[in-house]
């Protein structure tokens, strides 16, 4: 913790409107031994309390854009599927067990569309997206991590929903990098692809204070429902990972772990026969 943060929880321990919320958050926290007992006490709602405001500049862009990176342009998704949403729904499984075959380009594409895409505009012109998000700030980021995928090198990508491409960060196989990240996972390693959810914190932290945190999972969590709503239409089968190595993670990534937070990882493959 820094000595800005410590002189900001002082000066609200001092204001006697939050001292008493302090030492309840604190004293959840000693008795469960949990932290995140804590954060969800300072976070609650109440009449003339919102959360504190959290010390961050102004939010990025919507979505990031890698300048100066070699750009793989992605084919365009499909418009349908032919599988209704309720039948989908009802059919949604983890799958661990992928068959031994690259998947399309194609594939990718469209789910990487419709986890993450860009939908239209908004009246405010800023975009509207294939997830909701908590006042329009839409944290999430994907990137893949190819092994392999039909006309695309292994490595690691960013995808730039503003112009449907894949941005490349590196390229390589390190699926074994990835396979010790997520805690020797075998079915990580096994997938032909890889695509990783990330919160990009700042930009919900913008405008919603201590809540942020909150609203930002909740994102994530939206996002990564598509994943598995369109591997379903797909024919696909993914898997939610949420067990990793958070710096190991960054590192494969190239993210820097303090307002980009890697989520979710999703292994995705063909099914087996």
């Amino acid at each position: 913790m820094s000595g800005g943060d410590c002189g900001f929880i002082c000066e609200k321990l001092m204001d006697r409107r939050y001292s008493e919320w302090v030492a309840r958050a604190l004293r959840k926290w000693l008795d469960r031994r949990d932290p995140s007992c804590c954060y969800h006490e300072l976070s609650k709602m109440e009449p003339g309390y919102y959360g504190w405001s959290v010390m961050v500049s102004d939010y990025e862009e919507f979505y990031k854009r890698m300048s100066g990176r070699r750009k793989v342009r992605l084919p365009e998704p499909l418009a349908e599927s032919g599988v209704d949403t309720l039948v989908a729904l009802r059919s949604r499984r983890s799958r661990r067990s992928y068959a031994r075959k690259s998947l399309g380009l194609r594939e990718l594409a469209t789910l990487l569309y419709y986890t993450v895409g860009i939908t239209g505009r908004a009246w405010w012109g800023g975009p509207k997206r294939t997830y909701p998000s908590a006042g329009g700030l839409q944290p999430v980021e994907a990137y893949v991590v190819s092994l392999n995928v039909d006309g695309l090198e292994q490595g690691v990508y960013h995808y730039n929903p503003g112009d449907h491409s894949l941005e490349e960060i590196y390229t390589g196989d390190v699926g074994e990098e990835l396979y010790r990240a997520c805690l020797d996972q075998e079915h990580v390693l096994e997938a032909p692809a890889n695509i990783v959810l990330t919160i990009v914190y700042s930009r919900t932290a913008s405008k919603y204070g201590l809540r942020a945190y909150r609203y930002a999972v909740m994102d994530v969590a939206f996002a990564g429902e598509n994943v598995y709503l369109v591997s379903e239409a797909l024919g696909l089968a993914t898997v939610a990972v949420g067990a990793f190595y958070d710096e190991m993670l960054c590192n494969i990534l190239g993210v820097d772990c303090e307002w980009e937070y890697p989520m979710l990882v999703f292994p995705v493959g063909r099914r087996q026969s």
